[in-house]
Formats: C-alpha cells, sequence, structure tokens
C-alpha cells in the first residue's frame, strides 16, 4: 500500500542536544502520527468516551490537581493462567517452571500428555484422595468435585480448547467457508438498505472487502484487462469459474505452539480491579465427610476464566438510536502493534510503516496509544474517578495486560529536560524554534509541557496455596515514561508527543554511521542514556454498567447450606455454562476473513468470508458468586 510520506530535513543537532554538528540529514516518515497531529476533536472525543464522564477533565490546569492518583479499592495480584497448562486446570504446585518463564521449557503437547495421565492418576481416583490429596487439585478440578461432578466437565472443557487452539489456532472453532463468494452486490444493497452507507459505491466497496470470495478476486483481474466489464458483471460471469477452481485453495498453515504469554490475563485484569479481594480460605464439607478447601487463588482462578469467557470483554457498541448499549462491556483506546521490529525514527522511537492485514491501512500502532489521551485516561479515570483501568505494558507483538492501580506525575522543561518542582511555568514552555517536534505540534497548539509519569500496576506471579491473601501479598511493578504535552491557548490539552529522553535522543542503530570519529565520541557521550520505550500499545477500561453482564442462574435451587455442596440441580446448570459457545457468524455482525493458498501456486493468496463458533467454557455464576462471599 502506497502512503504519504513526510520529508523532514533535520541536522544532527537536533538528535543529540549537542552544539557540535551542523550537517544535514535527509528522513523520510509516513503522514501519520506522531508526523501528523491527531485532530483535537479526536482526542476529547476519545477521553470522552472512555473516561464515560461528560464532564470529563481536558484543561491542564484543571489536570494538574490530579498529578497523582490511586483507584479506591486495590486491585489484587493473581497469575494470568497460561493457555499451554491448561489454564485454571492446571493443579499449580507443580508450576515453578514451564510456561512461568520466557522460555518454552515445556510445549503444550507436553502438558496435555501430563493431564491425559492425570486422569488415571486422580480423576479415576478421586474418592481416594486424602484431604491433603484434594488441597492440590486444580482450581477447576475442585470447582467439578464440588458440584458432584466426577466426570470433571469444565476441566476437559478447558483441555480441548487448548488442544484445539494449539492444533488449530483461529480455524479451531471454524463452521462456515465461502471459498466461491459472489454476494458481495447482495450484500450491498442489504446494507445500504439498512442504511449503513448513503450511497452505492461505498456499500459495495465495504461488501467487497467483507464478503468477497475467489469469485470477486477473479472478476477484478477481469476488469484490469478488459474495460467492457463493470466488476458486477464480472462477478456474476466469474462464479462458475470460481466454483472450478475452489477445491484448489487450502487454508494457510498455522502454527502449532501456544505461546507462553498467552493465558487469560483479560480475564484477571479486568475481574482483579472491580470484584473484592478473596482474602481467605473456603472450605466445604463433601458428602463422604472430607473437606474441599478452595484457597483464594483458586477463587482468583474461578474468577478470572469467568470474566475471560464473558461477554462483557466485547467492545462496548451503544444504539445511536436508543443510546442503549447493545455491545459488550469494555472500551479501547489505542491499537495492538503487530510488528516484532517496528522502525525507529531520529529521536529512537517506534513509529508505523506496515499495513494493517484486516484493514489494508497504515496505522498509528507501534508508535503507542496517543499520550493526550493517556495522560487525560489517567487524569480522568483514576485520578478523578478512583477506578482501576487495564493497561497493556508490552510494546511490539505480544500481549500482556494488566490492571493499573496508582500514578505519579512530574513535569519538565521540554527544551532543557530540567525538572522545576517549584514553579510550573518553568517547565511550560512556548512554541517556538527551540522545540525538536516543531513541524509536528497541532495548528492550536502555543504551549508545550513535558511530563515523567510512574505508571504502578499489579503484576502477575506464579500461584500459591496459601490460606490467606491481602495487599501486602500483591507484586507491584512501576514504569517510568516520557512524553509532552500541547496545550492551547485556552489552556486545553490538544496534541502531544511521545519521547525516548527529556530531551534529543538515545543512541540508535545506525545514527553513528554519519559521523567521525571525534563526533561519535561526543555523540556517544551526549547519549549515554537508553532510549525508554514505555508507551502502552493500548488501554481499556470496564463500562461502570458492568453488572448486567454477570447475572446469577434464578431457575435453580436455592443454596441453603453453603457449608456443604449446592444442590444436584446445580450440576445440570454448570454444564450449560461450561459449553457456552461464542458465535462470530453474519447474523451476528461479523465479517471474518480467511487466507487460502493456491496449492499450485503458493504466491496466490486469496482472503475468503468465513464463519465461527468459538468454545468460551465459564465456570456457574452461582458458585463463583457464593465463593466471593464467603471468602471476603
Amino acid at each position: 500500500m502506497k502512503t504519504k510520506q513526510i520529508i523532514f530535513l533535520t541536522s544532527v543537532l537536533s538528535v543529540i542536544s549537542t552544539n557540535v554538528f551542523s550537517r544535514v540529514i535527509q528522513y523520510k516518515y509516513p503522514a501519520i502520527y506522531p508526523f501528523v497531529p491527531i485532530e483535537a476533536e479526536k482526542i476529547r472525543e476519545d477521553v470522552k468516551r472512555v473516561s464515560e464522564d461528560e464532564n470529563y477533565i481536558i484543561n491542564f490546569k484543571e489536570a494538574l490537581k490530579h498529578s497523582k492518583g490511586k483507584t479506591k479499592n486495590k486491585p489484587w495480584t493473581s497469575t494470568f493462567w497460561p493457555l499451554n497448562k491448561g489454564l485454571i486446570a492446571d493443579p499449580y504446585s507443580d508450576s515453578f517452571f514451564g510456561a512461568y518463564l520466557p522460555l518454552r521449557v515445556f510445549s503444550w503437547e507436553h502438558n496435555k500428555n501430563r493431564y491425559e495421565d492425570r486422569i488415571n492418576r486422580v480423576h479415576k481416583k478421586i474418592d481416594e484422595l486424602s484431604n491433603d490429596e484434594l488441597d492440590k487439585l486444580a482450581p477447576s478440578e475442585k470447582y467439578d468435585l464440588l458440584l458432584g461432578d466426577k466426570s470433571f466437565h469444565l476441566t476437559n472443557k478447558l483441555w480441548e480448547y487448548a488442544i484445539n487452539w494449539g492444533e488449530k489456532k483461529k480455524y479451531g472453532g471454524l463452521t462456515n467457508l465461502n471459498i466461491v463468494g459472489g454476494n458481495s452486490a447482495d450484500y450491498a444493497k442489504q446494507i445500504l438498505d439498512w442504511g449503513w452507507y448513503d450511497n452505492f459505491d461505498e456499500a459495495f466497496s465495504f461488501a467487497l472487502k467483507k464478503r468477497g470470495g475467489l469469485a470477486e478476486h477473479l472478476a477484478q483481474q477481469v476488469t484490469k484487462s478488459d474495460d467492457a466489464h463493470t466488476l458486477i458483471s464480472a462477478i456474476e460471469q466469474s462464479i462458475p469459474r470460481a466454483e472450478q477452481l475452489k477445491n484448489n485453495y487450502v487454508l494457510e498453515n498455522v502454527d502449532d505452539s501456544i505461546a507462553t504469554w498467552e493465558g487469560i490475563c483479560h480475564g484477571w485484569s479486568t475481574a482483579a480491579g472491580i470484584i473484592p479481594r478473596p482474602r481467605r480460605t473456603v472450605s466445604f464439607k463433601l458428602d463422604d465427610g472430607r473437606t474441599l478447601k478452595f484457597y483464594p487463588e483458586d477463587i482468583k482462578g474461578l474468577i478470572s476464566l469467568l470474566w475471560a469467557n464473558s461477554l462483557v470483554q466485547d467492545g462496548k457498541w451503544i444504539d445511536v438510536n436508543t443510546g442503549k448499549n447493545i455491545g459488550g462491556g469494555v472500551i479501547m483506546q489505542g491499537l495492538r502493534c503487530n510488528e516484532r521490529t517496528p522502525k525507529k525514527d531520529i529521536w529512537g522511537r517506534y513509529y508505523d510503516t506496515i499495513p494493517n492485514a484486516d484493514t489494508k491501512e497504515l496505522q498509528p500502532r507501534c508508535v503507542g496509544v496517543h499520550p493526550a489521551v493517556w495522560h487525560l485516561g489517567l487524569v480522568n479515570i483514576i485520578g478523578k474517578q478512583k477506578r482501576s483501568f487495564i493497561v497493556e505494558r508490552k510494546i511490539k507483538a505480544a500481549v500482556d495486560n494488566h490492571p493499573l492501580y496508582s500514578y505519579k506525575m512530574k513535569y519538565f522543561n521540554p527544551n532543557t529536560g530540567k525538572y522545576d518542582k517549584d514553579s510550573m511555568k518553568n517547565n511550560i514552555v512556548k512554541i517556538d524554534s527551540n522545540d525538536q517536534f516543531k513541524q509536528f505540534r497541532h495548528p492550536k497548539a502555543k504551549y508545550v509541557v513535558g511530563v515523567q509519569t510512574v505508571m504502578t500496576y499489579l503484576d502477575w506471579e506464579r500461584p500459591r496455596r496459601k490460606e490467606t491473601d491481602s495487599e501486602s501479598d500483591d507484586s507491584e511493578h512501576n514504569v517510568t515514561m516520557l512524553y509532552d504535552l500541547e496545550i492551547d491557548a485556552k489552556g486545553n490539552i490538544v496534541g502531544g508527543q511521545w519521547r525516548t529522553t527529556e530531551v534529543g535522543a538515545a543512541v540508535r542503530p545506525g545514527d553513528e554511521a554519519y559521523l567521525s570519529h571525534t563526533e561519535r565520541y561526543q555523540y556517544r557521550r551526549s547519549s549515554q542514556r537508553r532510549a525508554m520505550h514505555r508507551q502502552p500499545d493500548f488501554f481499556w477500561v470496564v463500562t461502570k454498567d458492568w453488572k448486567p453482564f454477570f447475572k446469577a442462574n434464578t431457575e435453580i435451587s436455592t443454596w441453603k447450606d453453603t457449608s456443604r455442596t449446592p444442590p444436584s440441580d446445580w450440576l445440570e446448570a454448570a454444564k450449560g455454562a461450561h459449553d457456552f459457545i461464542y458465535y462470530k457468524t453474519h447474523n451476528y455482525g461479523f465479517n471474518e476473513k480467511c487466507k487460502m493458498v493456491n496449492k499450485n501456486d503458493k504466491d496466490d493468496v486469496i482472503e475468503v468470508p468465513c464463519e465461527f463458533q468459538d468454545s468460551r467454557p465459564q465456570p456457574l455464576i452461582n458458585v463463583v458468586d457464593e465463593l466471593i462471599k464467603r471468602s471476603k
């Protein structure tokens, strides 16, 4: 995809913030943020949406009042429950190594074989286990046993999901594959009738991207060589040919591994900032007289699984006509970086050069969430509202979600890098030729201020079987990041730039090639600091109105004596939750595309419409609610 480029002429002087160089170098950057300012109105809309506050803070002076903030209730530490260990089907006392290290010490196939051995060694002998042996069961195994399920329905469902993902990845839930296609014109008419677009051409362009198959692929080749055909007529004529060729195309090969970072961090990180901390062990008396203990970590695991596989994880979507939420319960800000080795600009900052695989558009992903939105998100959600939100702390392709707990901000002069804690006036400067990012500033920006923010999030740690859990047991982690904020004449924040150092840039591979031996020595002295790449790709928050996503089953018997096992009809209701299927189909508004490769020509790759039914096993909400209640 061709993108507009910005040509930037600068001296190495501006790169390293010394006065010893004067040679001019030419750089070309794509015409997207951070080299093109984002509209101030877009920043305002994003802050309003993510904070769910009509009276959100946008003025810098007002934001200063919240230069540090902390959530009302501290989120709790847990683990991300690695997928290659079976999620919460893992008897975690054995998990000191393996998925909890960055190296793939154990493959998921190895862990699957261990689980199959466990079925014979533990599950089939469950009635013979002592109380101490019951204590060491996996969270899902304890849950199954509590419900009287000695077939371990939820536990097996979790391993079925892990195996299916390991072997087939996203294609594990594939239910419909329309290789031929040919329906894009009909779909365009449909969405035009729905009012999605104002004219057929725009609707047809959308339909081609979302529903186009082999027939559309062939038709576009025809129209390139024959002007006599319209695309629609060419599609109709290409359908028989597509039917003949469809068997030549197969799904692309998928990696049969499970990344060590994959798990349900999205469940833990969302629940930990909202659901009360499980503080103590909860015990039940089984019918045979044995005691079944749920440690706080077991309860955290069940909560995390419930939140990971519930509809709350869908994006919040407000119907413009009714004003009601017809989607999910999370609000995202920013985009995931999909590049393993993104490029860096002359200031050592990551930026984007590869178009998105789905939209084919170049988007600001690896550059991080916009610093103005990040700053105002902290101020409005944690500072003002005292609510936690989730930060994706990993730059580049891996995803690592954590609940954010607190932050502290300091301010510096963006031209000198000096911090003045006594006079804010010395930290705010007028934008002039001394500003290293002058040409990228918003037209309305008059002033700029440097910000150092230290965010504190709850880190994951290896699960432990402890009788109690408190704030002192939490694992916290601090991350320092640097950016600046652009301020207009009214004092409102209208933009900003990420920084790798307070002023100038850190050492970047390739920069020294422009310098002489003497210059190189001086350059190294002026750039001893490593580039600070700490900005989050994205952050997200659970909507204030999250409770409707977790409604208890009211059609089952009342659990009267909660010191013993629940009524027998709870098991059947629980199996319904374990069998929950998430439908990613056209009828539910999904327009998924699958890559197909020509068996006879590996360079011939097409994308065709497809539909999925994803397994999302959940524990019964009623059981989880009772565990939360008793563990406070």
